[in-house]
């Protein structure tokens, strides 16, 4: 089964030991693919607005250090906002019951949980899937429209680089340079999605 989000992250294990959980925001960038580690969009709409988020809160953790790289997860704001201290279980060590909580994402066992539709949407396939559905605000537009863009960037740029021969191919160039900027504007301007 393929990874909804695209690609896996993976956190290294090796890590120089800093003072905040913010100053590892570069080395998640690189780790979680410049994606959100939970919904999988890419950073190039809104960079400023990605986030380090505590996979399990600070306040249920105990044993754990605030700033323990193996808890932070590289998020984009929509999914940090609705994510925020939600822990079901209030033990660190005991991430979900199998019905309700979460699955770090970089467990492979996360992608497992979703699957992409054809418009965008994520879908979730499984209870827990449901539950961190729900509680990740998975149904937000703002993710379908940001994959599509992101597909949507893809296709032209796979079009800059092949000569266009016919007014048939420049028009529908065109008509999807159209549709990426109708859609940039919807996700950048009124009415907000998150």
């Amino acid at each position: 089964m393929s990874d909804f989000r695209k690609i896996t992250p993976a956190r290294r294990e090796s890590v120089p030991v800093y003072k905040t959980h913010n100053e590892y925001k570069p080395l998640l960038r690189e780790d979680f693919h410049q994606r959100c580690g939970y919904c999988g969009d890419h950073e190039f709409f809104r960079d400023t607005y990605y986030e380090v988020d505590h996979f399990v809160p600070k306040k249920s953790l105990v044993n754990i250090s605030p700033t323990e790289y193996s808890n932070l997860v590289y998020s984009c704001r929509s999914c940090n906002n609705s994510k925020r201290a939600k822990w079901p279980t209030g033990d660190e060590n005991i991430h979900n019951d199998g019905k309700q909580g979460f699955i770090d994402p970089c467990d492979d066992a996360y992608a497992a949980q979703f699957e992409r539709l054809a418009d965008g949407s994520i879908h979730s396939i499984t209870d827990l899937g449901d539950w961190m559905w729900s509680a990740l605000n998975f149904g937000n537009p703002a993710h379908r429209v940001r994959w599509k863009l992101e597909e949507i960037k893809i296709m032209l740029k796979e079009l800059d680089e092949v000569n266009i021969d016919s007014l048939e191919e420049l028009r529908a160039k065109e008509k999807l340079n159209r549709l990426y900027h109708n859609l940039e504007e919807q996700l950048r301007g009124k009415p907000k999605f998150d």
